[in-house]
């Protein structure tokens, strides 16, 4: 290894605004056309899950940064979950355009009640959960990254998905035919659930110890701990909740409420993410016995290359 071995635990800088943004609209989009096909919600809802995604494409696109860096991304569905994603999206808006044409299109010779428009629409579905789901095994793969090297942050980023797709119909409550009453009841009851699966993915992840304490520390630090407690928090989960209860008539701006909390929530995941150096992850390091200091690493290192020196000798 390198003399200059960086021991220090430090944030990762890659990811940040516009991919919150992607994995916002993903997967609050395709909760919304879950919830489109299992409640047999208006068009409306349909249409608004695919522009909604289309529109984070645009934005994946963008934070690619360059056409070629995009069509890596497409490249390795064997291996890259990333890719994966890439496919799933793809082959979910062809689906689902093809399945909501009929509606504004009659005379095709489909619609949705035939056994071309059901398969069209299964697929469809299918599409829309896999984006739901693997943006949590895209970053849960990342050893380096311990706050995100867990099955706990797929199962926040569903439930947060859920939450998203449930303010989307909030948001459009208007076209509802069959009232909003049943909906803010699910609503509320994906408001309570998603913070008992965010509060038991960060009590889990202060007990870890190592870098993953650390990222809960920066989640209640500054910059982040304005963003995450009045936002993600305060505005995305318990205003919207006492809208909900004792305001039916406030529904839109619970929705709104509960949209930027969604938002925020990936944010501050991505951005409190505290890599570890590449030597200690191959090396199988115990993270959890590891404190914030940079004492604590050189020691760990220290002792790696005199057990591989002795190996050698």
């Amino acid at each position: 290894m390198a003399p200059g071995f960086n021991t220090g635990f430090k944030c990762q800088r890659e990811f940040g605004w516009l991919l919150s943004i992607w994995l916002f609209l993903s997967g609050s989009a395709c909760g919304l056309f879950l919830f489109f096909k299992l409640f047999d919600l208006p068009l409306f809802f349909g249409l608004l899950a695919l522009g909604a995604i289309l529109l984070g494409g645009a934005v994946l696109l963008l934070e690619q940064g360059s056409p070629l860096r995009a069509w890596r991304a497409v490249s390795r569905p064997g291996t890259s979950w990333l890719s994966r994603g890439v496919w799933f999206i793809s082959f979910f808006v062809l689906t689902c355009v093809l399945f909501l044409a009929p509606a504004l299109l009659p005379g095709l010779p489909w619609d949705a009640n035939s056994l071309g428009g059901r398969t069209l629409g299964g697929i469809a579905t299918l599409c829309a959960l896999m984006i739901v789901l693997y943006p949590g095994f895209f970053l849960a793969k990342n050893r380096s990254i311990p706050f995100w090297n867990t099955a706990l942050l797929p199962a926040s980023l569903v439930t947060n998905a859920a939450l998203g797709a449930s303010a989307m119909i909030l948001l459009g409550s208007a076209f509802l035919t069959a009232g909003v009453r049943p909906f803010a009841a699910l609503a509320a009851a994906l408001i309570v659930v998603n913070a008992i699966t965010v509060g038991v993915y960060l009590l889990s992840m202060h007990r870890s110890g190592g870098p993953a304490r650390e990222s809960v520390r920066l989640l209640n630090s500054a910059p982040l701990r304005a963003i995450f407690r009045i936002g993600v928090v305060l505005v995305g989960m318990v205003l919207p909740l006492l809208l909900i209860l004792w305001l039916e008539s406030a529904v839109v701006l619970a929705g709104a409420c509960m949209l930027v909390g969604s938002f925020l929530f990936r944010y501050c995941v991505l951005k409190a993410g505290v890599y570890v150096p590449p030597g200690l992850v191959q090396a199988g390091v115990d993270f959890s016995r590891l404190n914030r200091t940079d004492s604590d690493l050189q020691r760990e290192y220290a002792s790696m290359t005199t057990h591989r020196a002795g190996g050698r000798g």
